[in-house]
C-alpha cells in the first residue's frame, strides 16, 4: 500500500469536515447579521414613529391649548393618549411583537419613549 492511497482519504475527509465546519461557521455568522439588521430596523422604525408622533401632537394638540393658557393635567393626559393611539397605528405588527419580545410591555415602552423624547425637546440646547 503506498502512502498516496492513505493521505488523500484522509484529507479529502479532513478537508469536507474544514469546509463543512466553516459553511455552518457563514450560515452562523450571517442569521446573527441579519438578525441584529432586522432588530435595528424594528427598533429605528419605532424610535423614528415616536418622534414624529410626538412632535406632530405638539403641533396639532399641545401648542394651542398652552397659547390659549388651557394646557392643564387632563390635556397633558389626552395628548398622551393622542400620541399613544398615534404611534400604534403607525406602528408594523412585526415592530409591535419585536418590542414586545424584547421589553415586555409595549404600552409602557411607548410611554417611556415618549416621555423620553418630550425630555429631550424641552432641553435647550437639543438638536432636534
Amino acid at each position: 500500500m503506498d502512502w498516496q492511497s492513505v493521505v488523500i482519504p484522509i484529507a479529502v475527509t479532513a478537508a469536507t469536515a474544514l469546509i463543512s465546519w466553516a459553511l455552518s461557521l457563514l450560515t452562523a455568522v450571517i442569521k446573527n447579521k441579519v438578525k441584529n439588521e432586522t432588530a435595528a430596523q424594528y427598533l429605528n422604525e419605532a424610535l423614528d414613529i415616536v418622534d414624529d408622533a410626538v412632535k406632530s401632537t405638539y403641533q396639532t394638540y399641545v401648542q394651542s391649548l398652552k397659547e390659549q393658557g388651557t394646557f392643564d393635567k387632563d390635556a397633558q393626559i389626552a395628548a398622551l393618549q393622542k400620541a399613544k393611539c398615534t404611534i400604534l397605528s403607525h406602528l408594523s405588527g412585526e415592530a409591535q411583537d419585536y418590542v414586545k419580545q424584547l421589553f415586555g410591555d409595549l404600552n409602557g415602552w411607548i410611554e417611556t419613549q415618549i416621555e423620553s423624547k418630550l425630555y429631550e425637546l424641552k432641553q435647550p440646547n437639543s438638536a432636534t
